[in-house]
């Protein structure tokens, strides 16, 4: 049994020049957290946490490969960075393991290996409508704050 076999939840990170711009974490009960759209300019702060109906840890799970274990537990700091620092962490737990692995590069840089990009790939996709719907909801909540309904005031006498 593989370290990936026994994996049941998965956090990725990703800081653009000192910024989160995206947070995401998933597990096997449903729990789900998200933060950002990973792009090096997003400016969205809000973190959505929830719990889902779908496992989408059980369909992540598949793109966290074999290639991938043989950077855990490492740093890689890779050289000629061009652009702004990146700081990109995927970590991944599970019954007796805590692993994961850190790269740090520039912006117009070569960037993470295949694997986890494709992985993290995944995981936005698995996770954006549910984001999208987690927004929609707070906008809705900011604009009935902003415009309250106005009630007549009763005598209670």
């Amino acid at each position: 049994m593989t370290t990936l076999d026994k994996i049941n939840k998965t956090l990725i990170t990703l800081e653009v020049a000192g910024n989160q711009v995206l947070f995401i974490v998933l597990d096997e009960q449903g729990s789900i957290n998200r933060k950002g759209n990973g792009s090096p300019d997003c400016r969205d702060n809000d973190l959505f946490i929830g719990v889902t109906r779908d496992n989408l840890f059980a369909q992540l799970k598949p793109f966290a490969t074999e290639e991938m274990e043989d950077f855990f537990g490492k740093t890689y700091d890779i050289p000629d960075k061009k652009g702004r620092a990146c700081d990109f962490k995927v970590l991944f737990g599970g019954p007796g393991i805590e692993t994961g692995v850190q790269f740090l590069y520039g912006e117009l840089s070569q960037g993470i290996p295949t694997p986890f990009r494709n992985f993290t790939i995944k995981a936005i996709e698995l996770t954006e409508n549910w984001f999208q719907e987690q927004k929609q909801i707070t906008a809705n909540l900011k604009r009935s704050e902003t415009n309250p309904v106005v009630k007549p005031w009763r005598k209670f006498w």
